[in-house]
């Protein structure tokens, strides 16, 4: 066993990441250290489905299962996917494990998740459960001790049903030697060096953009997803020019003549950030949505930036847009350009990512998921 007690302090890098593979501390099918990207691990559904018959219910560990009243099987159809219905929560054994965990314990490592990015944008709720956990979305070192190692995801899909299938990737999990507040970079220096700002923050882009070459297509500031109960259901196994057409999903929004764009009630939207971030390879970074002062809706953005996202771009620039996406409650809300919507958290590595010098970010402006196809051209 490897004496991981001399690493430093900091989020594991995918190296360090696929040492706790090879240590059997994370444990799953065959490719799980495929799963490593630079500070995080993806984690994939064991294809089991249970559907909370009460709605969500805060974690406690497997008895989930247990109890008849709160949770019931979901049949999967003959080709082993099952549709996740909107307005219904689901919960999702997850194929990965925690094992060692007095080895974990013992390092003081914790546990950070958040939704993976392309699910997020999809208007879905991902959150993971760590058995032993009392709160979603990570695990302390004293949540370990009588926990099983076993994880599922809790999935409430608001605005489109999905369709998902044993090995879909829903979440990612990312490991801190030490605990984030420890690690946690402050200084006006090391902001410079993500940001180009000294207090993290990052605030709304209202200035148009194209994403297509249409000219039809060049003046947008947001997508706003068409609410419809007649969509099929997003095939998760299904992504690119393969993926779901995205017409019948969304509409373009424009600014139009005004200064504000109107964020509707109960409406969901893609937007992007002002800021053009680009992550060192010695920093990782969360994405946390300011909850004060934004009036009636909800921001997020799915949690966690990377290192080197902006900073290696194929086209030689330096930097990139994040995406939010944000939900209108019970009244309009008028968002103005520059209106501050997220701030930056910056944690130190334990130490920087070693991956493929030769592998690059595209650049990112107004993007959906990529479960969808590219914007076409011309809209049927």
């Amino acid at each position: 066993m490897p004496d991981f007690s001399f690493w430093s302090d900091g989020v594991l890098s995918q190296r360090q990441l696929r040492e706790f593979c090879d240590a059997g501390i994370l444990t799953g099918p065959e490719g799980l250290k495929d799963l490593c990207g630079e500070s995080a691990i993806d984690l994939r559904i064991d294809g089991t489905v249970y559907k909370l018959k009460r709605g969500s219910v805060k974690p406690f560990g497997p008895r989930y299962l247990q109890d008849k009243d709160l949770v019931e099987p979901v049949s999967l159809e003959s080709d082993g996917s099952v549709e996740l219905k909107t307005a219904e929560t689901y919960l999702l054994p997850v194929s990965e494990r925690l094992e060692k965990r007095a080895l974990l314990w013992s390092l003081g490592c914790h546990g950070q998740a958040t939704a993976k990015s392309s699910i997020g944008r999809l208007d879905v709720l991902a959150r993971l459960i760590v058995d032993g956990a009392k709160v979603y979305e990570g695990f302390t070192p004293e949540c370990l001790r009588g926990s099983t190692g076993q994880l599922f995801v809790e999935v409430t899909p608001i605005t489109f049903p999905i369709m998902v299938r044993k090995g879909d990737k829903l979440t990612q999990l990312r490991f801190f030697k030490g605990s984030p507040e420890s690690v946690e970079l402050k200084d006006p220096e090391t902001s410079y060096r993500v940001l180009a700002s000294s207090d993290q923050s990052l605030t709304v882009s209202l200035e148009p953009t194209s994403i297509s070459e249409s000219p039809d297509h060049s003046n947008i500031v947001a997508f706003r997803a068409e609410h419809n109960t007649t969509h099929d259901p997003i095939d998760l196994s299904k992504k690119g020019n393969g993926g779901t057409d995205p017409v019948p999903y969304w509409k373009p929004q424009s600014l139009g003549n005004g200064d504000y764009f109107e964020i509707e009630p109960n409406a969901f939207y893609i937007i992007r950030s002002a800021e053009l971030i680009s992550v060192p390879r010695d920093i990782a970074v969360y994405c946390r949505a300011s909850d004060e002062a934004v009036g009636e809706m909800r921001i997020h953005y799915a949690g966690f930036v990377h290192p080197r996202f902006g900073l290696d771009r194929t086209d030689g620039g330096c930097g990139t847009s994040l995406i939010f996406e944000v939900r209108g409650h019970n009244v309009p809300v008028l968002l103005a350009h520059g209106e501050r919507m997220a701030k930056l958290i910056l944690y130190r590595m334990s130490e920087p990512y070693q991956g493929d010098e030769d592998s690059a970010y595209g650049t990112q402006t107004l993007k959906l998921s990529n479960h969808f196809k590219p914007w076409p051209e011309k809209e049927s």
